[in-house]
């Protein structure tokens, strides 16, 4: 009986995932990353003192409500950030990005990532400028890297799965930018 119930839960659940709006922008439910179909895992907003700045959606090959279960898992991946904020903010996210990292790594583990964080941040020097309604996503490609996209398009790819948990930590490590985003993220 009891396991009927929770196949009933997680039935009820996967629908209300279904076209998922939060801050004015539209999560889809699904994505694909090479390969692999990915499902909507959990999502919030990211605020700044009173500015609303993104919509953060983790998408993974299956639910996983914890962060140690998420960065061990070696399958696809994605963190979309969708763009509420306007014009004018691509060094924020930088800094944001940087510092994100910085909070959540060992300084042996940072001198390990140090030239392929200043790789990344060259990815958004000429090629981007934040604006609203903008989607910046994060892919882990098992065999190819993190695989950085703008609106779709291929920004870069920086190899080690290394780099892409210690970039998944800046959302769901154990300093993430924000608790209530982490716990959103992780379907709480």
């Amino acid at each position: 009986m009891m396991k009927k119930l929770v196949a009933v839960l997680m039935l009820c659940v996967s629908f209300q995932a279904g076209a998922l709006e939060l801050g004015g922008a539209k999560l889809d439910d699904k994505v694909q990353v090479g390969d692999a179909s990915l499902v909507l895992n959990g999502a919030g907003l990211r605020s700044i003192l009173f500015f609303d700045m993104y919509v953060a959606g983790l998408y993974l090959t299956r639910h996983m409500g914890s962060a140690e279960a998420v960065l061990a898992d070696t399958g696809a991946k994605r963190i979309a950030l969708h763009v509420v904020v306007g014009e004018g903010e691509t060094e924020r996210f930088l800094n944001g990005f940087r510092g994100g990292i910085e909070n959540n790594q060992s300084e042996q583990e940072l001198a390990a990532l140090r030239e392929r964080m200043d790789a990344f941040d060259h990815l958004f020097d000429d090629n981007m400028q934040v604006k609203q309604g903008d989607v910046i996503a994060f892919d882990w490609v098992p065999g190819t890297g993190t695989r950085v996209s703008l609106n779709g398009k291929e920004l870069g790819v920086i190899e080690g799965e290394d780099f892409y948990r210690a970039l998944l930590s800046i959302w769901i490590g154990d300093d993430p930018v924000k608790a209530d985003l982490k716990k959103e993220l992780l379907g709480g």
